[in-house]
């Protein structure tokens, strides 16, 4: 499969209109993604197996202790968490079960870093709250292309790219700046909340 046709067939698997494909930061972030499982697709790993790269790099940041590395493990996590539909789309292994598999790691690697943000002493209160926001929207999205089809529904302002680089900027940050994971942490909150809201009224205009 070349570039331009996992590309077609990715946006056709995500709702894109006939003729129309992914632009912009997207279409470069999914180009990337294609030439980096390359490896993976030689050594015929299934994608379903590709999956537990981002939960596996995301719980090792539990296990250590210098900044830095937790941000280089956050950072990597997200880099991989699309490798796996990347697999799948390319060796034309894409299942519905996969879909679900998929979604349920997803949400792990979310809890592993907030988890890393736990680890790190912010208060407990305010990532529970995090951590409902965003599984809610999520859970929201799943349940809108149950109901409505909708592949994507809306893309908010905190999807998880977002909030995988908050963390890793966070712990980045923490290096120069004492309170840098506090900061982030409220900002995360506030950038869920937006997006919930944002997700709400996406979904109500698309089912009535």
């Amino acid at each position: 499969m070349t570039r331009n046709e996992y590309l077609s067939d990715w946006s056709k698997v995500h709702g894109f209109p006939e003729g129309n494909e992914v632009s912009g930061i997207a279409r470069i972030y999914l180009s990337l993604n294609f030439y980096l499982v390359q490896p993976l697709i030689l050594l015929r790993i299934g994608p379903n197996l590709v999956t537990l790269l981002a939960p596996l790099l995301a719980g090792c940041a539990l296990l250590v202790d210098a900044n830095l590395a937790i941000a280089a493990l956050v950072l990597g996590s997200l880099v991989v968490d699309g490798f796996d539909g990347a697999v799948a789309l390319i060796r034309r292994k894409s299942t519905k079960f996969g879909g679900v598999w998929d979604g349920i790691v997803d949400r792990l690697t979310e809890f592993l870093w907030i988890a890393s943000l736990y680890h790190a002493g912010i208060w407990p209160a305010l990532l529970l709250v995090v951590w409902i926001l965003s599984a809610t929207q999520e859970y929201g999205r799943a349940k809108l292309t149950q109901i409505a089809g909708a592949h994507l529904g809306v893309v908010t302002m905190c999807e998880r790219p977002v909030r995988g680089l908050l963390v890793a900027f966070g712990f980045l940050g923490q290096i120069y700046f004492a309170r840098s994971l506090e900061l982030v942490a409220v900002l995360w909150l506030a950038l869920q909340g937006i997006a919930l809201i944002q997700f709400i009224a996406n979904a109500r205009r698309r089912l009535r």
